[in-house]
């Protein structure tokens, strides 16, 4: 028989208590991405209801910052 071990053991400190509480970059830069893609998957019903161009949108959506 096997024993395993607590996870305790292998994460002691989850979630890290070491890391600064502030807003994340990759966080900021991944929450961007996922509204680019949003806005890429709009139809052009859409993006004239919120007055963005078919090429704005692809523009945008291409933009990796």
């Amino acid at each position: 028989m096997t024993r395993t071990r607590p996870l305790t053991a292998f994460f002691p400190l989850f979630p890290p208590e070491h890391l600064p509480a502030g807003p994340s970059p990759l966080m900021d830069w991944a929450d961007r991405q996922r509204q680019r893609a949003a806005l890429a998957r709009l139809d052009d019903r859409m993006l004239r209801d919120i007055g963005v161009t078919r090429a704005e949108a692809e523009a945008e959506a291409r933009r990796h910052d």
